[in-house]
């Protein structure tokens, strides 16, 4: 136990500043910035310009492997199968189609770019679902290395602190009203805290639209990453050409543990099983393991394997957060949302 010490003290020295500087930016009273992408630039710039003793290791990469599955299965307390019902069957058609059509569709243009295959379904799964939660909860099960998760978490927070300005501009410009405004954030603003933050810049009951939505689509990461852990581990399977024969599909294997987890609690939560004063602590405990698991993410990543990649995944950011403003846009105008 006495090894993973000198880790965990490292990623505490990081995740501590990174929850404070977190609260201290703020939109109408409410954090915009996520501390999981501050860990993360921490991380990297302490192993890229001062270096990380051996000693660290072992502590960062449990932090890596174990701690972040355990924050991700806690983050299922803050959802409800109640959220789906007060959203509205309309909405969650929109929700739906616009997750299937931006995995496949950002995927498809992250490959054609040169990027992995593993790089486009973390931007896709991060656009589509619940941004960085959605990419740290993907990325263990389809084997994608640091660089890429790294580039993936700083793509997604950057078009999303775009968003945070630019929708409400947009919105006001075309005099949109506050549900459609908040059914649109909540459907194509990656983070959380970046859609409550939107939606409140246009108007209150727009953030509360937006916040509705957006917890309503975050319901949809399990069968997400349950799909793409069978896909992977299907795809693992068939390159192993000879030494992959008599290999048995096991559920076990595309439905980990954590992925168990999260849903229980969800549906823990959905049966009322959680106080509030609990819930808030389940939250807040979830939060910081993840952002300290990030942390190690950060120190566990190397610039000069990032370099290669190069600006990339920033354009394919780009193309996923304009397809997603404008599919969304759309499909909501279709379902007939006011």
């Amino acid at each position: 136990m006495l090894k993973y010490v000198p880790g965990f003290a490292l990623i505490l020295a990081i995740s501590f500043p990174a929850r404070f500087v977190q609260s201290q930016i703020t939109v109408n009273g409410k954090e915009v910035v996520s501390a999981v992408a501050i860990a993360i630039i921490l991380g990297i710039v302490i192993r890229n310009l001062i270096g990380v003793p051996d000693s660290c290791k072992p502590g960062t990469s449990f932090a890596v492997k174990r701690i972040l599955r355990v924050g991700i299965a806690l983050m299922g307390a803050q959802l409800s199968l109640g959220q789906v019902l007060e959203t509205g069957a309309a909405a969650v058609l929109v929700v739906a189609t616009c997750i299937v059509l931006a995995i496949l569709v950002v995927r498809f243009i992250s490959m054609r770019m040169g990027m992995s295959d593993r790089l486009g379904t973390l931007i896709g799964v991060g656009t589509s679902i619940c941004g960085v939660s959605a990419i740290v909860a993907t990325a263990p099960l389809i084997e994608s290395r640091e660089e890429e998760t790294s580039l993936a978490v700083a793509t997604i927070t950057v078009f999303g602190l775009v968003a945070v300005l630019v929708y409400p501009l947009l919105g006001h410009l075309w005099h949109l009203s506050d549900t459609f405004f908040g059914t649109w954030a909540g459907t194509a603003v990656n983070d959380t805290s970046q859609v409550v933050a939107t939606g409140l810049i246009y108007s209150q009951k727009a953030g509360e639209v937006a916040t509705v939505v957006k917890l309503t689509r975050n319901l949809f990461m399990a069968p997400v990453i349950v799909g793409l852990s069978w896909f992977y581990l299907r795809k693992r399977q068939a390159e192993g050409g000879a030494a992959g024969e008599g290999k048995r599909f096991r559920l076990h294997q595309a439905v980990p543990l954590f992925v168990l987890g999260f849903v229980g609690m969800a549906i823990l939560n959905s049966l009322g099983a959680f106080a509030p004063a609990v819930r808030q602590g389940i939250q807040s405990v979830s939060q910081f393991l993840i952002v300290s698991a990030l942390a190690g993410v950060g120190l566990e990543t190397h610039v000069a394997a990032m370099r290669k990649i190069g600006l990339r995944p920033f354009y394919a950011g780009l193309c996923a957060a304009a397809f997603m403003a404008v599919v969304s846009f759309g499909l909501i105008t279709l379902a007939g949302i006011r």
